[in-house]
C-alpha cells in the first residue's frame, strides 16, 4: 500500500469515528444543553443535568439528576430537584415535525417551597417568571398575561376608552393574535401523560419546615393534539412541576 492509499485509509477512519460521535454521543449532549438551556431561560436560575441518554434501540430516553437552582432570596439551593427521568416516545411518529411521547416518569420530584417576609413564596415568584416569560414568546397560549403585558408597555391605550371613541375599530386585541409564521415550520412536541412517583414537598414558613409526601400524581397531555413548538416545551413542563406545590 502507498503513502496516499494509506493517508486516504486514515482520513476515512477519521471521518467514520467522527460520524460515529455524531451519532451516538452528540445527540445526548445537545439533550443535556437543551435541558439546561429552556430551565434557565424560562426560570433565570441554574439548571442542571448529570446525564442523559437515548436509546434507539428502546426508544426511550433517560435523565439522571436534574436541579433547577433557588431564587437568592431564599435558603434553599434548590428549588426542585429529580432523581431520575424515563421519557418514552410513541412508536408511531407520523410526522418529522411532531414528536411524540406517551410517557414521561419522574421518579422522585422533590420541591423546596419557602415564604418570605412579605408572604410570598419562591414557587409563586417563579410561577410568575415563568408565565411571563412564556406569554411574551407564545402570546397565544396565554391572552390574559399578554394583554396585561401589552397594557403595561403602552400606557398611553385606554383599550375601553379607544373603542368607545372609535367604534368601527373595535377593541384592540392585536396582541393576543398569533403571529404569522415565516420560513419553514418549527418542530413541535405533545407529551400524552406524565406521572410523578412520588413528590417530596418541604414546605418552611417561619422557621418551620412540614414534610408532605404524595404518590403516583399524573399530569396529562401537554401540548394538545397538535404539539408545542419545542422550544416551549420546557416551560411548560417547568409551570407544571411548580403548579404541584400549590395544589
Amino acid at each position: 500500500m502507498n503513502k496516499l492509499a494509506v493517508l486516504a485509509f486514515s482520513i476515512l477512519l477519521l471521518l467514520s469515528t467522527i460520524l460515529w460521535y455524531l451519532a451516538n454521543g452528540s445527540l445526548n449532549e445537545y439533550l443535556k444543553s437543551q435541558i439546561e438551556l429552556q430551565g434557565h431561560y424560562y426560570s433565570g436560575q441554574e439548571a442542571s443535568l448529570l446525564l442523559a441518554e437515548f436509546s434507539d434501540n428502546t426508544n426511550s430516553a433517560q435523565l439522571n439528576h436534574l436541579t433547577l437552582a433557588n431564587l437568592a432570596s431564599y435558603q434553599a439551593k434548590n428549588v426542585l430537584s429529580v432523581d431520575q427521568v424515563f421519557i418514552e416516545l410513541s412508536a408511531q411518529q407520523n410526522s418529522s415535525l411532531l414528536t411524540k411521547i406517551d410517557k414521561i416518569t419522574l421518579n422522585k420530584l422533590i420541591i423546596n417551597i419557602e415564604e418570605n417576609k412579605e408572604g410570598v413564596s419562591n414557587i409563586e415568584q417563579l410561577i410568575q417568571i415563568i408565565s411571563l416569560t412564556l406569554a411574551k414568546d407564545y402570546p397565544q397560549s396565554y391572552p390574559a398575561i399578554s394583554a396585561k403585558i401589552y397594557a403595561q408597555e403602552h400606557p398611553e391605550l385606554d383599550a375601553e376608552q379607544y373603542a368607545k371613541n372609535h367604534p368601527e375599530v373595535g377593541v384592540i386585541t392585536e396582541h393576543t393574535k398569533a403571529k404569522k409564521s415565516r420560513g419553514k415550520a418549527k418542530p413541535k412536541m405533545m407529551i400524552a401523560a406524565f406521572n410523578i412517583k412520588e413528590l417530596e414537598l418541604n414546605i418552611t414558613k417561619k422557621g418551620i419546615t412540614q414534610l408532605v409526601l404524595k404518590q403516583n400524581i399524573t399530569v396529562n397531555n401537554i401540548g394538545g393534539t397538535e404539539g408545542i413548538e419545542m422550544n416551549q416545551i420546557g416551560g411548560e413542563i417547568l409551570l407544571n412541576l411548580l403548579k404541584l406545590a400549590q395544589n
